[in-house]
Parts: C-alpha cells; structure tokens; sequence
C-alpha cells in the first residue's frame, strides 16, 4: 500500500492533486463552522481580558480573516476547478492551513497564560480538540502545516505557563501529538491509496468500454438459428452481410439448401469435404464446429468458421438448431502467408531449411517413379563478391542465382536455399542421366557472368549429387552423402559434379572431419611451422627462408598445408591461422642473419582481413625486424580481380617494408595483367613448368624469355622443384637468380635449419656482398 506522487505519472499525479484539492475544498465549510464556533465561545469567555492579552486578541482576528480567506478560496477551487492551477490553490490552502494553526497557538499561549481554573480547563480542551482536528482536516500536507503550530504552541502554553514545566503534562501531550501525527500519515496514505485506486478503476472501465465498442463495430460473428425443419429463421444482418445477400433472402432459407449451393464452386463439381462432413453432422441431428469451411459467394471463395447445436424441448424433440459462424477468410490467409513465410527464403522466394526438411522426408518415406535425385551445391568465391561489394551486392548475387536455378530445373523440381551460399534441388521421378542433365545445365549457367547493379562479377558453382531409390532411407543419409559428394567436387576444383561413391566415403569424411575440427576446436589445434630455404644458384649462398606451416593432428598426425588450407579458407579459420605464421615467421626471422629473409604465404582471403596490416606490423615491431627481412608470397588466384583496393593493399604491405613475390606463375593463368599492375619483387616459377621444359626447346625458349621479361622489370627469377644439378646448371642457362627444392633442402624445423644453415652462413655473406 501507498504510492507516492513523485512515483506516478505525471497525468495520474495531477489528478490525484487535484482530487485533494477537492477534498480540502469540501472540508472547508465544516472546518470554518466548527473552527468559528470554538472561536467564537473563547471570545465570549476571554472578552474581558482582550484589552490586556494581546496573544488572545490577535489570534481570534487573524482566525476570523482566514476563515474569510479560506471560504474565498475554497468557493474559487469548486467554481474553476477545470481552469485552475493546482499547484496556486495547494501554495494558498497550505498557507491558510499555516496561518490559522499560528493564531491557534497564539490563542494557546495566552489563554493559559491569563486564564482563570474553569476558563484553563476549557482551553486544555480546546489544544486537545485542535490536535485532534488535525487528523481529519484532510490530505496530510494540510493537516502537518496546521498540526505543526498548534502542538507547537501547546506545548508553549504548558512550558511557559508555570515556573516549573509540567513534566507529566508535557509527555501527555507529546505522546497524544505522536498518536495524532501518525494518524494523520496513515489516513492520508489511505486516502492515496483509495484515490489511486479509483483513477485506475476508471482507466480500466475506460479501456474496456471501448474494446467493447471495437469488438461491436469489428467482429465478424454472427448468429444464425433454425427450426425444426433447418429454415432459418430471423437471419442477422451480420449473416447477411457475410453471405453476401440480404436477410430477406437467408429468411425461410434451409441450412442444408444454403450450405449445398454456396459448397459448390460450380454446379458439375462436388462440395468440399468439411461441407459434407456439416450435412453429415446435421442429418444426424449432432453438434458440430468446422473451422473452415469453403463457401463460394458470386464466384468468390470465402472461408467460415460455422459451428452448431442442436436444441431439444422438454420432450427430447428435435426445435432446431442454434449456432455461430463467422467469415475467417482473411485469418486463414494470413495463416496461409505465414506457413510459406515459415518454409520460404524471405532474400530468395525458394524454400528455406524447414521447407526442404519436410520435403526429404516425404521423398525418403516415398521415392517417386524412378527415384529422388537430391544436389547439392553452392557458390564459388561468393564470400569474396560479400566482402569486397558489400551486403547488398551480395543479395543481389544470390537472388540472381536462384532465378537462374528455377530456368535450369524441370517444373516439378524443388529448389531449397539451405543458408548462405548454399543450395539444394530435388528432382522426384528422375533417373541419373535427368539428375546429371539438370546439375550440367546449372554449373554451366551459373558460370556465365553476373550482370549486378553496377558490376559484373563471375562465380559458378560445385555440386554433389545422391541418389533416393528405395523407401526407408533416413533423410539425414541422403543429405550426408549429397554433401560429401560436393566436398569431392570442391577438392576437384571449379565447375566439378560429382555422384556420392561410398568407396570415396571414408577419405570424404576425414576432411569433414578436418573441416569441423577447424571450426569448433580450433584452440585445441596444434600448428607449427617447417622452413625450406631459397638458394642463389650459382654461389650457393642463401638470401630467403620460406615458412611453411604443418597442422599436428592428433588423430590423422602431420598434415601438410594442401590438406588444410583450402578448408580454413572456405570455413574462415585462415585469417586466425594466417596470424599465428605472421607472428611466429617473424620470430624466427629475429634469429637469422640480418641478410636473410623469411618468405610467408598470404592467402587470397588474408587480404580480406580488415586488421591484416596491423597484424604485420605490429610483428615487425615486436621482433624488430628492419626492412626486406619479410617477404609475402601470393599466387595469382590470390589478386585475380585487378581492383584499386587489392592494390593499396600490397602497397601497404610494401611500405611497411616487406617484399611481395608472385608464387606458382605458370599454374594458373599466368596474366601478364598480374605483373603489369602489382609491383613484385620476386617471380617463381611453378614446378611443373620446370620439369616440362627440360627436355623441349620450344618450352625452354618460353622460359628464357620469361627470365629475361623479369630481369627487365627487376624481378629475382626463382624456379622452384629443383632436385638435381641437372637441373640447376639449365636453369643458370635459362637466366634464373635462385631455386628452391631437394637439391638444397627439404623443409626442416627450426633447429634442423639452423644446424644447416651454419656452413652456409659464409657463402650467404659473400653472396649478399
């Protein structure tokens, strides 16, 4: 119980002010008849001593002016209550209060003072009628103003009044003034209480009374009633408006004619079964409730909710029927709008997760025909169009391909947007030659170019297919081995499709295995680099060491980066294995001569990396590394798109002063676009173009002119796979600076390299002189 006024809201809180006002208002008349009269008989008691008890006298004017005042003010509060300003009106009954309590006192103070024994008695009786008044004198800042004086001033009276204090008088009074005091806040927290209360009462009436409106302007219930022949009788004009006709038609009407006419969409075809499941229920003279009920209205389809009872006099006779319908059409759409938003891809219009959940299901339950082919697939390099266009290009692009996916399919096919990038199609009553046709038709279509907003940009797609051929199969096994099959296809490269083999099954699952230790145990992994270092090949001295990192696993052992990388790529965990090589290459680097360098693999995905050249350069810092002691490598699948963001990048990385090398050219495209934008300082040579152009001049010929495009640009020329001098005195021949390979080393730990690299240390030296 009891709300304060600085708790409530602002409108409450002026009500409730306002109501006290009333009351103080309404108590005023009563106070000034009581209050006057009291005045009036200790004037007719004191009259003789008014000359000489100064106290008495003014206290009996100034009570007789603010009584005056007080019914001044009380009259203007009741006349313009509406207009008036509460906080005025509580400043003025709150100073009256306070005045009329000070001449109080003062009549106290004298009265003892000069009073003879009869007239003492009666003014005892007065200060205790006066702190008593105190508690009913309204709200209690009214009646604290008015209790404050008066106790005050009796207890004046009493201390002032004889030589030595009433000791027991004046503890009378002070447990009577506490009695009182007390009183008064218990009374005024009822008061608020009962006034909040009453406010809230009347809110909720008001809230009520127009939810009632509403509900009698809005609903679209109705009642109906027949008799015991099912004509309806005194058909409602909500009934009518419902049926779309007027309540002189419905009126003599049959249920049973109304119903068969208006459940037919056409007169050649049948009624709906919950139509007839109603005529089923009626015949049998039973109660019934059908939620929704299809009824045609002028060629319009219309959906009721129309339940009925039957009624029986006191005989057991059949009088008819009562009941209520109601026009649901427009709930049941809604619930019709919600189950596709359920099972839809709001970005797409295919279906979502759940959607293609109950699909499968029902296919694995029941194959079609020749079977179910399920594919799955997704985007290649979409994250790369995500990051590097935004959001909105990446919506565009996915809303692009699944247009594309609906042209490639056949018209009974289902195509599902499993979740970012990630699609999945099932064909029912499909062989696999039709499977295979229809992947053909979207891995070729999804590789044309993507005409977006204001880009264009190319992706494709892998694809995994699996087979439903027999009922039974569980869902979740045909989608496992779909997804398999699209993890061979990603291993495969760009635009592949593969069937689910279960031969493939066991070496498809480590990498799954590999791929999900990546992402959920991360932490848990150890990673550790080996070194390989890079030669010049005619002196032998080393001017590079390449940091390559290892994966220690703990159920398949060391894995080399060709098993891992590709997957950290595709699942992210590459930017947080990419900083472990920055940080622990440049720390190695700290330990090798000033003259050599230590060469580190970039990911394509690294450079997406917003904090990438913080990473490097707080490395740098760290191990205090000078310039040209780090070297990044990047194949050219790495820079492929040619943009000023790529660019600013790689000239970050150079200005904090790492060198960049073009790693594996001849791999891939091998775009001379590559060397004409981006300023390389280093050009190796895969191996493979190597070992071919041994043995074939023409190839030799290419390589000769390659080395002498990279002197002229000056780029140092490395070949790497070098294993025999043979090889080593052609590539001299062919103009290369340096090699890598078995021939000098294979890769090594950090104390194996360092053992190595002691007898070289002398050639490194002369070498880099």
């Amino acid at each position: 119980m009891g709300h304060s006024l600085s708790d409530l809201p602002a409108q409450t809180r002026r009500q409730i002010e306002i109501s006290l006002l009333d009351m103080r208002a309404a108590l005023v008349p009563r106070m000034v008849v009581t209050g006057g009269t009291v005045a009036g008989i200790l004037a007719w008691e004191f009259h003789d001593l008014l000359h000489s008890a100064p106290l008495i006298a003014t206290g009996l004017a100034g009570l007789a002016t603010c009584y005056v005042l007080l019914m001044i003010v009380a009259t203007l509060w009741s006349r313009r209550a509406a207009e008036a300003q509460p906080a005025l009106f509580k400043a003025l009954f709150c100073g009256l209060a306070l005045l009329i309590g000070v001449f109080w006192a003062c009549i106290e103070i004298g009265g003892l003072r000069h009073a003879t024994g009869q007239q003492a008695s009666l003014v005892y009786a007065v200060i205790v009628g006066l702190i008593s008044t105190a508690a009913f004198s309204g709200p209690a800042l009214y009646a604290l103003v008015y209790w404050a004086p008066v106790t005050a001033g009796a207890a004046i009276a009493l201390v002032t009044n004889t030589a030595h204090p009433p000791v027991t008088s004046l503890i009378g009074l002070g447990s009577y003034a506490l009695l009182t005091f007390t009183t008064i806040l218990y009374v005024n927290a009822n008061t608020m209480e009962r006034e909040f209360r009453r406010l809230e009462a009347e809110r909720q009436s008001e809230v009520i009374n127009l939810l009632l409106r509403d509900f009698e302007e809005g609903a679209s219930d109705f009642l109906w009633e027949t008799d015991a022949s099912l004509t309806l009788l005194r058909p409602s004009p909500r009934f009518a408006e419902a049926a779309r006709t007027t309540q002189e038609a419905l009126a003599g009407q049959s249920l049973v004619r109304f119903l068969v006419e208006h459940g037919q969409p056409s007169p050649e075809q049948s009624c709906a079964p919950s139509i007839g499941n109603l005529l089923y229920h009626i015949g049998r003279r039973e109660t019934f409730n059908e939620k929704s009920a299809p009824l045609f209205f002028a060629g319009e389809e219309r959906c009721w909710s129309f339940a009925g009872k039957p009624v029986f006099d006191r005989d057991g006779q059949f009088v008819g029927y009562r009941g209520v319908g109601s026009d649901v059409t427009a709930h049941r759409h809604a619930e019709r709008r919600i189950a596709h938003i359920a099972r839809h891809d709001s970005l797409t219009g295919l279906g979502n997760r759940m959607g293609f959940d109950e699909v499968l299901h029902g296919a694995c339950a029941s194959p079609v025909g020749a079977g179910t082919g399920l594919i799955c697939l997704d985007l290649d390099h979409f994250k790369s169009v995500n990051d590097r266009f935004g959001h909105k290009a990446g919506d565009e692009l996915l809303q692009a391909a699944a247009g594309r996916l609906l042209a490639c399919v056949r018209s009974h096919d289902r195509c599902f947007r499993l979740g970012g990038d990630e699609f999945a199609i099932l064909l029912p009553d499909a062989t696999i030659a039709d499977v295979e046709a229809v992947t053909r038709r979207i891995i070729d279509r999804l590789a044309d170019p993507f005409r977006l907003a204001d880009i264009t940009v190319a992706i494709g797609c892998c694809a995994g297919i699996a087979m439903i051929a027999r009922a039974g199969i569980q869902p979740e096994d045909v989608l496992h081995a779909a997804d398999l099959a699209l993890y061979r296809a990603k291993e495969s490269g760009r635009g592949a499709v593969r069937m689910f083999d279960p031969e493939n099954d066991r070496q498809t699952t480590r990498l799954r295995q590999l791929d999900a230790s990546l992402v959920n145990e991360f932490e848990r992994q150890s990673f550790f680099l080996q070194f390989q270092p890079i030669v010049r090949l005619e002196s032998g001295a080393v001017t590079t060491i390449e940091a390559l990192v290892r994966w220690q696993h703990p159920q398949y052992g060391i894995l080399p980066p060709d098993q891992f990388i590709p997957a950290s790529e595709h699942n992210g965990t590459i930017i947080r294995i990419g900083a472990y090589v920055i940080d622990a290459a440049c720390a190695f680097a700290a330990t090798l001569p000033e003259q050599i360098a230590v060469a580190i693999n970039l990911s394509p995905v690294q450079l997406y990396d917003p904090l990438l050249l913080e990473r490097i350069g707080n490395a740098l810092a760290r191990h205090k590394l000078g310039r040209g002691r780090i070297e990044f490598e990047l194949t050219e699948t790495a820079i492929l798109d040619v943009s000023p963001t790529t660019r600013d990048i790689l000239d970050a990385i150079r200005a904090l002063g790492c060198r960049l090398a073009l790693d594996d050219f001849g791999a891939g495209y091998s775009s001379i676009s590559t060397l004409y934008y981006f300023p390389f300082d280093r050009l190796k040579i895969d191996r493979a173009l190597i070992r071919d152009s041994l043995d074939d001049a023409r190839r030799r010929s290419i390589l000769l002119h390659v080395g002498r495009m990279a002197h002229d640009i000056d780029l140092t020329l490395t070949a790497e796979g070098l294993e025999t001098e043979a090889h080593r005195t052609r590539l001299i021949e062919l103009g290369f600076d340096e090699g890598q390979g078995a021939l000098f080393s294979m890769p090594m730990d950090g104390e194996a390299l360092h053992a190595w690299l002691r007898p070289h240390i002398v050639r490194t030296a002369s070498g880099a002189a």
